[in-house]
């Protein structure tokens, strides 16, 4: 027997049983035929029937009943949706639409006819259907993303935290050591934050760890559930809906830890913002203290710098306020080297212009300066002081710090914390000291003023040191 012959005769031996019951003899030409309808190409059609048929003829399809090689119907359709799937997808959404149709239509007694769409219609269509799954998977993934985001932030947000209170201590040391001894609030702030946090910390970092870890875990497991959902190519959006329902799980797990970590860590952050307040002007004032161009005095400490300038003179500068004294240097600039009358090296120097006992100062107000009328100081002298209305233009909230400095020395309690002594009352302040010359023996019964260290005499001008 030739093997045409033979290879005829397998493909007649061969039964398709019907989902319905019914048997009927292997076709080929039916089987390319639905392929064709599904939207494959003619060479596609011809290639999967060609890889069928083969597999019928060695029998991997056929089971023998009854002295008859039957093959199920459900095996060569999950064949060729599996040999569709690699070559085209459209075609593929199809078929299987069309063989799930059949099944329905077969059990009820319809007849199942192939929808007359085009080819055309049919591809728009399943582009549409894969447009919105494709988006719907995107927002999902967002929200995941999202909601691992959300759950890093809580947890950097106690580290952050926890840098920031342990932080403290070595930045209020670095202002003691540059002079700053005022503000002696600060290291029993610190000393109380820390513990209070010592006993926080422990109880909401573990309670924090559990939840994140729950929220993370999760979070993994939908991703991998999503990815997989994402390669599936019936685009149906119910495959999708215990998914999304997840994420609505985690959200509200979300909300629980955010509400936690924020009603425990909220009147924390509070105190720390009230040192860390304190602590950047002390900063700012030893750093710019640090390159000062005059003379510091036994016992005398900043209060308060900061970047000022002078609308009088024109001129940029700083303004420093001590517990003794009311000093404003400019800033000139300095030519070091010229190359053919181009300036090739400079720098900034500072020079003092007013440096007077802070007694001498009447008054600091907060106005509106300068061409643009931003914020900025008007300061008064006294007469006897020789120096006119000064108006400073200042940045930010620079003017209020200035302003609350100034309170906070002519009212004493900047001396309070220095001495560690009862404030002066207002009449004490106000009574002249009896001083006597050691020269002449003249007395000197003008005013002195608060941070005035020494006076001459009216008479022979002998410095008199005040005690």
């Amino acid at each position: 027997m030739s093997k045409v012959k033979k290879r005829s005769r397998l493909l007649a031996e061969s039964w398709v049983r019907k989902s319905n019951g019914k048997l009927e003899r292997y076709n080929r030409s039916k089987l390319r035929s639905s392929i064709l309808k599904a939207g494959a190409t003619r060479r596609q059609a011809q290639k999967i029937t060609t890889l069928i048929t083969n597999n019928v003829r060695r029998g991997n399809f056929a089971k023998n009943i009854n002295g008859k090689k039957e093959i199920p119907s459900i095996n060569l359709s999950n064949r060729i949706i599996s040999e569709l799937q690699k070559i085209n997808l459209n075609a593929t959404t199809n078929y299987t639409n069309y063989r799930d149709l059949k099944r329905r239509t077969s059990s009820t007694g319809v007849q199942f006819r192939i929808p007359s769409q085009t080819n055309e219609q049919n591809i728009s269509l399943n582009k549409s259907k894969r447009l919105a799954y494709t988006n719907r998977v995107n927002t999902l993934t967002s929200e995941i993303s999202s909601i691992n985001s959300q759950t890093n932030n809580v947890t950097q947000r106690i580290d952050k935290f926890n840098e920031q209170v342990h932080s403290l201590s070595s930045r209020i040391t670095s202002i003691r050591q540059g002079n700053y001894r005022v503000l002696t609030h600060l290291e029993k702030d610190q000393i109380s934050l820390s513990e209070k946090w010592t006993k926080l910390s422990p109880d909401l970092r573990t309670i924090t760890s559990q939840k994140s870890g729950i929220v993370e875990s999760r979070t993994r497991n939908l991703q991998q559930a999503l990815t997989y959902n994402q390669s599936r190519l019936d685009y149906n959006l119910g495959n999708l809906q215990g998914i999304d329902s997840n994420i609505s799980e985690l959200r509200l797990i979300l909300s629980e830890i955010q509400g936690y970590v924020t009603s425990s860590l909220t009147p924390l952050e509070k105190n720390y913002q009230k040192i860390d307040l304190d602590l950047k002007k002390a900063e700012r004032t030893v750093t710019l203290i640090n390159q000062a161009s005059f003379p510091w005095i036994e016992g005398e400490t900043p209060i308060i710098s900061t970047k000022a300038k002078d609308l009088i003179n024109n001129s940029n500068g700083i303004i420093t306020l001590t517990n003794l004294n009311f000093i404003y240097e400019h800033e000139k600039e300095i030519v070091l080297k010229k190359r053919f009358f181009i300036v090739t090296e400079k720098k900034i120097v500072r020079e003092v212009v007013v440096h007077k006992p802070i007694g001498m100062v009447t008054q600091i107000t907060k106005g509106r300066v300068g061409l643009l009328k931003g914020s900025g100081l008007f300061v008064e002298f006294t007469p006897e002081s020789g120096i006119q209305e000064m108006k400073l233009d200042t940045k930010g909230n620079e003017a209020d710090w200035i302003i609350q400095s100034y309170n906070y020395i002519v009212s004493g309690q900047a001396d309070q914390e220095l001495s560690g002594v009862t404030q002066q009352t207002e009449s004490d302040k106000d009574t002249p000291q009896l001083l006597i010359c050691q020269i002449c023996g003249a007395p000197y019964n003008e005013k002195i003023y608060r941070g005035q260290i020494s006076v001459n005499c009216k008479y022979c001008k002998t410095v008199i040191t005040l005690q």
